[in-house]
C-alpha cells in the first residue's frame, strides 16, 4: 500500500513538472522582441528550452516539448508572436520548432546526473545552440531558396551572441533551482 501512494505521488509530481515545464516554454514564446530587418524576433524561447533540458530527464524534457509543440501545431498560440497552427511549422522559422525538440532531448540527455555549472553551460552552448541551429537554417533555406551562407549569416549573426548569454542564464538557473529544489525534497 505504502509503495502504492509512493509511485502515485511521484507520477503526480512529474506530471506536475512537465506541466510547469511546458507552461514556461509557451510564456516564453510570446515574450518577443521584432527585429525588423530580420525575419526571426527574439523570444526567451531559447532560455527556457536550455533550462527545462537541464532541469528535466530526457524523456521529460522531450515530452514538456513535444507537448508545447503539438499545442502549436494544433492551433493554440504557443509559437512565437501568438502563432499556431501547422503553417508556423511550414514558415520560414518552423526548422527551429522541430529544432527545439531535438535540443531539448539533447542537451537533457548529456547534462549527465550530477550538477556541474561548467558541463551545463558547454553542452548548452555547444550541443543546445547547433541542435536549434541547424534545423532552423535547413527549413529556412527549404522556404526560402536561400543559399547556405545567406541563411547563416540572416540567421545566427545577430543571435548567436544572445543565445550564449541565455545559455549561460539557463545553466546557472537550472543550478540554482536543483539545488533549492533538492532542499524542499521536490529532486526532478
Amino acid at each position: 500500500m505504502k509503495a502504492h501512494k509512493r509511485s502515485e505521488k511521484s507520477a503526480i509530481l512529474t506530471m506536475s513538472q512537465i506541466s510547469v515545464c511546458t507552461a514556461i516554454l509557451c510564456v516564453s514564446a510570446w515574450i518577443t522582441i521584432p527585429i525588423p530587418i530580420i525575419p526571426v524576433p527574439f523570444t526567451l524561447q531559447a532560455l527556457s528550452i536550455i533550462l527545462v533540458a537541464l532541469l528535466l530527464k530526457p524523456a521529460y524534457a522531450l515530452t514538456a516539448q513535444l507537448i508545447y509543440t503539438l499545442l502549436g501545431v494544433i492551433g493554440l498560440p504557443v509559437f512565437s508572436g501568438f502563432k499556431g497552427g501547422i503553417g508556423a511549422v511550414l514558415s520560414p522559422t518552423g526548422g527551429f520548432i522541430i529544432g527545439f525538440i531535438l535540443c531539448s532531448f539533447l542537451v537533457s540527455l548529456l547534462k549527465g546526473k550530477t550538477d556541474n555549472i561548467l558541463k551545463y553551460i558547454l553542452i548548452s552552448i555547444f550541443v543546445g545552440i547547433p541542435s536549434m541551429y541547424i534545423p532552423g537554417i535547413v527549413g529556412f533555406m527549404l522556404y526560402t531558396g536561400s543559399d547556405l551562407l545567406y541563411a547563416i549569416v540572416t540567421l545566427t549573426s545577430v543571435f548567436i551572441v544572445v543565445d550564449t548569454v541565455k545559455c549561460i542564464i539557463a545553466s546557472l538557473a537550472a543550478a540554482a533551482l536543483k539545488k533549492a529544489l533538492s532542499k524542499a525534497n521536490l529532486e526532478l
